[in-house]
């Protein structure tokens, strides 16, 4: 019988190495990543002439478990993530999979319309439109010489 997933054999020198290289200092954000208790987004800011746009990705996540807020200048989104129901037949092998809470903020600059933000949230994306104020262009006003 062969074994298809082999697991917490202590003498296994492909193991040790590989957990020895994910816990170094140059992969510290290992951690973050694969703990099933801590959840930051990834993120796209982009901009045209007229607008900024945030992208979040937030997959598995129902639109009614969004919050975006702004105060102060700082818009912060955050949103719950629920866990599906477990079922007692089977076992966790691993889980890369976060359940449970995240916040992310981003402080605004004061060249964004705040009272024209809008939001869209389709296909695990959240989608957050900042319009750009309107350059004030001086007025020139001709004095006739006398």
């Amino acid at each position: 019988m062969r074994h298809l997933i082999k697991f917490n054999k202590e003498n296994d020198i492909w193991d040790d190495t590989f957990r020895n290289i994910f816990h170094s200092p140059f992969f510290n954000l290992t951690d973050k990543v694969f703990d099933s208790t801590s959840y930051i987004p990834r993120v796209r800011i982009s901009d045209d002439k007229d607008n900024f746009y945030i992208n979040l990705e937030i997959p598995g996540v129902s639109k009614d478990d969004v919050k975006i807020s702004l105060e102060n200048n700082v818009l912060n989104v955050s949103a719950n993530k629920k866990q599906s129901k477990k079922t007692e037949e089977s076992n966790l092998i691993m889980n890369e999979i976060y359940y449970g809470e995240f916040s992310r903020s981003f402080t605004l600059s004061d060249d964004i319309k705040k009272d024209s933000i809008e939001a869209e949230f389709k296909d695990g994306v959240l989608n957050i439109t900042l319009p750009k104020v309107e350059e004030v262009k001086p007025v020139v006003k001709e004095i006739n010489i006398k």
